[in-house]
């Protein structure tokens, strides 16, 4: 067994947290504070490490973009996807599956919409990160507009 440097990284590690919102306006839509939505982000990060180093595979150097949105009432959803590489279906359903129910009980509570992005890296990640999930994109295009404004274009993708 290897015992270099690199055999003891990571799997999966979280490289930034993109907020969708200006801090300010992020920060006064959440109802606790910071703690909550940090602990959730950690939860997620947690999972994504667990999940891909049980796997034990190597994935080649590609990145996972995991958008959250988040609504009063704790309503959650996410959009996931692979970022310069591939990852198989049968090891991506149900990674998807286990961040959707990841962190229920630290899910922040939250006065208006609010959405963050993960940006996890596999091996040495992608070149580059996308600023907006492809869903999004596609959902804004659909509606024959441009990036709008924030909460209308959360109007869109999470109504």
């Amino acid at each position: 067994m290897n015992s270099g440097p690199e055999s003891s990284a990571p799997y999966f590690r979280m490289g930034g947290v993109r907020l969708y919102l200006p801090d300010e306006e992020f920060g006064r839509r959440l109802g606790a504070g910071t703690a909550e939505i940090s602990a959730y982000i950690q939860t997620l990060a947690w999972v994504g490490g667990q999940y891909f180093g049980r796997l034990g595979r190597d994935f080649g150097s590609l990145g996972v973009l995991v958008a959250v949105g988040i609504k009063p009432e704790r309503h959650v959803k996410l959009w996931c996807e692979v970022v310069g590489g591939h990852i198989p279906d049968d090891v991506w359903s149900p990674f998807v599956e286990l961040l959707d129910g990841a962190g229920a009980d630290v899910r922040p509570q939250v006065s208006a919409p609010v959405a963050f992005a993960i940006e996890g890296i596999l091996g040495n990640g992608p070149a580059s990160f996308p600023d907006l999930p492809a869903a999004w994109i596609a959902a804004v295009q659909e509606h024959g507009q441009s990036v709008p404004v924030f909460d209308h274009l959360f109007e869109i993708v999470f109504p």
